[in-house]
């Protein structure tokens, strides 16, 4: 309802601003002025109004993206991608960040993939179709949730105070006080390692799940994956430790 109360706004303005333009008494622009800069304004104006009618049409009509569901306790996704893309050129930040926005994309990939073959060999709704998408559904929201997590993560990085430590025994600050300070940091690096071997763990197995159901002759060989969907709720539960 907001967004159709700010269309009409947005198109009043659009009409407010034509009669502004082109009503006597008012701008009064026309082509047949005798000053050549109105009469150029006069034919400039309207792709000018019509591009902003249009856009603003588009903006406040158009459908929402689709976003994961994540924990009301995390960052979005967005918000996550834009964390990630800040961290492009960290020096101590930047591979790990660029692996993760890499995964976001294969991540999302994967499950559109698996969703078709799971249509395919399976009737939507049954209960042989709700075991392996409830399982697929679960591992992509994990694999997502450590993204993000990673991403706030970094936030919690100071590069500046990683680089100083880098020389603590140079200076006057007590030596074992840093040590602490330098070992927070390195166990934050293995954090964001050991989640990006989980995704990449949890890519594996789902690319694995899609092979086998797409080998599968008919819904009597599913049981023949229930292993490897353990396999993946198992990932799953090691997800939640960073969570």
């Amino acid at each position: 309802m907001k967004k159709y109360l700010k269309l009409i706004a947005a198109n009043l303005c659009i009409a407010a601003a034509a009669v502004i333009l082109y009503s006597p008494g008012l701008l009064c622009l026309r082509l047949s002025d005798e000053s050549i800069f109105r009469a150029g304004m006069s034919i400039i104006a309207v792709p000018a109004l019509l591009g902003i009618f249009f856009a603003a049409n588009i903006h406040f009509l158009k459908g929402p993206s689709q976003k994961p569901v994540l924990a009301e306790t995390v960052l979005s996704l967005d918000e996550a991608k834009t964390i990630l893309k800040e961290y492009g050129d960290s020096k101590y930040l930047k591979s790990m960040a660029q692996t993760a926005s890499e995964q976001l994309d294969r991540i999302l990939r994967c499950r559109m993939r698996l969703s078709g073959i799971l249509e395919q060999k399976f009737t939507k709704g049954t209960m042989s179709w709700d075991k392996f998408n409830q399982v697929v559904v679960s591992a992509e929201a994990a694999a997502l949730h450590n993204v993000v997590a990673m991403a706030s993560r970094m936030q919690l990085f100071d590069e500046k105070e990683y680089e100083r430590l880098q020389h603590y025994r140079e200076d006057n600050i007590p030596d074992d006080i840093q040590e602490q300070q330098l070992s927070l940091y390195l166990k934050n690096f293995d954090d964001m390692r050991t989640m990006i071997a989980l995704n990449e763990k949890i890519l594996l197995k789902l690319n694995t799940l899609t092979l086998e159901i797409s080998s599968c002759a008919n819904e009597k060989h599913e049981d023949l994956n229930d292993g490897l969907l353990q396999e993946i709720e198992k990932l799953i539960g090691e997800t939640k430790l960073y969570q």
